[in-house]
């Protein structure tokens, strides 16, 4: 009896292993509304925003299943965020083409071993505190919900090309009449 029940754990915990959900970066990035691009005179290595010059940034990216098993990636895991990052949001599409241009972003997206989604990712800025002219935040990695086989977990995917907010005095747009300034 107990050699059957360390059997039978023993194949539960490598179905687990087997299985674990591999969230990876995927092949596009894309700068959105209020970004540039900074490099190192090669190639493109962060997207940049100077200040705060749109109410919502925004970027789109894509995400791969690096896994062997089809995953449900849900959202972002902001429940740990500082709260200056607190209202990024993101939507998905899934798959590359551009032919679906008309399709409808999702809250969520399965994607099986291998498939890629398009990530569009946005954080409102209207309301955040001004950074002070040379102070800078960045965002390397984001925190996905992601569930598979009913399991939920948190993985954090390193953005290939990580969001730098760099704090200056130019291009800011009035802080709406409906932000809270407690």
């Amino acid at each position: 009896m107990l050699v059957a029940a360390a059997l039978v754990l023993l194949a539960g915990a490598a179905v687990v292993w087997w299985g674990n959900p591999r969230l990876a970066p995927g092949s596009l990035v894309s700068l959105g509304n209020g970004m540039t691009w900074a490099n190192d005179g090669v190639k493109d290595t962060r997207m940049l925003v100077r200040g705060r010059p749109v109410a919502t940034v925004t970027a789109t990216f894509s995400i791969r299943n690096d896994g062997r098993l089809p995953l449900t990636v849900r959202g972002l895991d902001l429940a740990d965020a500082e709260p200056w990052l607190a209202q990024q949001r993101v939507t998905f599409l899934p798959g590359l083409s551009a032919e679906d241009g008309n399709a409808t972003p999702a809250r969520e997206v399965t994607l099986s071993a291998g498939d890629e989604a398009r990530v569009f990712w946005s954080l409102d800025m209207a309301c955040l505190p001004a950074m002070s002219e040379g102070s800078s935040r960045e965002i390397a990695s984001l925190p996905f919900q992601v569930s598979w086989w009913g399991f939920a977990a948190t993985r954090e995917l390193a953005l290939d090309q990580p969001i730098t907010f760099l704090g200056d005095d130019i291009g800011r747009p009035p802080v709406p009449s409906d932000c809270h300034t407690d």
